[in-house]
């Protein structure tokens, strides 16, 4: 029976036409950013068809991403009133547009000056109170355009308190996305600093020009559980478009502002080509897939992966358990897993699931030997265990050559594949041949075999792409969580608010 969230859509190509139209995307920017540096911009590169097609038909798209986990603040707790106050009391300190280039550096001074159509009989070199007195000769048309110039392009630097919105975190900006998404879409894309204050900036965008909105969850109203929140700051985003396109898969299994509750508002929700192709291959699996069907489960977050396994057993036919999961299973089956732990509960949820896929005949696979070492670190020399126990003081941090082999060996023998999470620490090169081996062993019997290979975003997304092998797959998701979700068998509220075909 087809889930009813996955019966098809209206996408991208259903639109038209949008030529002079706001278009608002939902895209998915959650990506590894450390010290202003993108590790893996696959997040940013899906996003450009949906970003193009827009784009090329005359359309201005308005871009709405969330990054990462920000403390954020309700968006009831920002005193516009005061922003504004001291906004104006700044200018009356500084009476006049020369009055104002005066307080300024010698190096705006002569930026701002360099800009004049008079540039030619400027020395720009000239002391300050040359600058100055080279500046107040201009027509008062021309030191007013010049001046709202500079403000525009340094408000950040001239008005700190007013540019970031409130709950603004810098190692959570998205400011270095746009800048990357400039780089690859070959033109100049806005940044608007503050979500839910961008309505003027996006007013004065034209036709084939593109803005991206500050992180959304600097409010917390993004992702609150009270609907009333979460409407409130949908309205505004609301107000910033005509039609509205969701190409963020990997956060439709939420009820989150900026996805359910503006659709809702709106009246309407297309899929963007990302999402149309996630619910293309998603749909092969859900829908009488190809068997036997293998599911690939490592990383962290024992507790959500677990309680997921057990609603996917019903779905699958093999399952392999990698990585920080497999800890939880090993210990149920009696074997010492070393430093790395594993809540009392959460082994008897592993417990669990084992016995449940015995009763619906499911195979379970689980490490044979390990890779370790005392501490998550490289190191030259790390420990590979002869069976399944991890020695005391050590961590299992990836899996050993034998379980290399197992793993690779149930995957050739199947016709369907999905994978979420490495299956070791594969940051660390010492500890990623293990998770590359998978991915290798996927690659190969897709290529080979015709297996339907599909990536379920997150971790085990970055480590397939940095093994290479992601272009020889059926699909590299963007789904993390939602894509585990899905095999569930849960409707996901992102999806089921997208619009159907006719």
């Amino acid at each position: 029976m087809q889930a009813p969230s996955l019966q098809a859509k209206k996408s991208v190509d259903d639109i038209w036409p949008v030529t002079g139209r706001r278009v608002l995307i939902r895209v998915d920017f959650n990506l590894g950013i450390r010290d202003g540096t993108i590790g893996n911009d696959y997040h940013i590169r899906t996003a450009i068809p949906t970003i193009r097609r827009i784009m090329d038909q005359g359309g201005i798209c308005i871009l709405l991403s969330h990054l990462g986990r920000p403390k954020g603040i309700g968006s009831d707790r920002v005193d516009v009133t005061q922003q504004k106050k001291e906004m104006s009391n700044y200018f009356q300190e500084h009476k006049g547009k020369t009055s104002f280039f005066a307080s300024l550096s010698s190096e705006d001074k002569s930026l701002i000056l360099s800009w004049s159509t008079k540039k030619d009989k400027f020395d720009l070199s000239s002391v300050n109170s040359s600058k100055t007195a080279t500046f107040a000769r201009l027509t008062d048309e021309e030191k007013k355009s010049l001046i709202q110039r500079f403000l525009d392009e340094n408000k950040d630097r001239m008005f700190s308190q007013l540019s970031p919105s409130a709950g603004y975190e810098e190692e959570y900006s998205l400011q270095v996305v746009a800048e990357r998404l400039a780089e690859l879409l070959g033109q100049h894309v806005y940044f608007a600093h503050d979500c839910l204050r961008a309505k003027h900036e996006i007013q004065k965008l034209r036709c084939g020009e593109v803005m991206l909105l500050e992180n959304l969850r600097f409010y917390t109203d993004e992702t609150s559980p009270d609907p009333a929140c979460r409407s409130k700051m949908a309205e505004v985003l609301a107000s910033y478009g005509d039609i509205f396109i969701n190409d963020a898969f990997g956060s439709c299994n939420r009820e989150v502002a900026s996805i359910t509750d503006l659709s809702r508002i709106m009246g309407h929700c297309a899929a963007g080509y990302l999402m149309e192709r996630e619910i293309y291959y998603f749909s092969k699996l859900l829908n009488n897939p190809p068997r036997p069907l293998v599911a690939i489960v490592g990383g962290g977050k024992q507790s959500d992966k677990i309680g997921l396994l057990a609603n996917m057993l019903d779905r699958i036919d093999k399952l392999i358990i990698g990585g920080g999961v497999a800890s939880a299973f090993l210990k149920a089956k009696g074997f010492s897993t070393g430093r790395s732990s594993c809540a009392e509960d959460v082994v008897l949820q592993a417990e669990q699931v084992l016995k449940t896929a015995k009763k619906r005949k499911v195979d379970v696979y689980l490490p044979l030997d390990h890779v370790c070492h005392s501490a998550v670190e490289f190191t030259e020399r790390p420990l590979i265990t002869t069976g399944p126990d991890v020695p005391e003081g050590y961590y299992g941090l990836d899996i050993g050559p034998k379980t290399v082999q197992l793993f690779s060996r149930v995957i050739s023998e199947c016709k369907a594949a999905v994978w979420n999470g490495p299956v070791g620490a594969f940051e660390y090169k010492c500890f990623s041949k293990g998770t590359f081996a998978i991915a290798e062993a996927m690659s190969t019997a897709t290529q080979k075999n015709g297996l339907l290979s599909i990536i379920g975003g997150g971790d085990s997304a970055n480590a397939v792409e940095m093994s290479g092998e992601a272009p020889l797959m059926s699909h590299v998701s963007t789904g993390g969580i939602a894509s585990l979700e899905l095999l569930e068998g849960k409707i996901l509220p992102g999806i089921a608010a997208l619009d159907d075909k006719e």
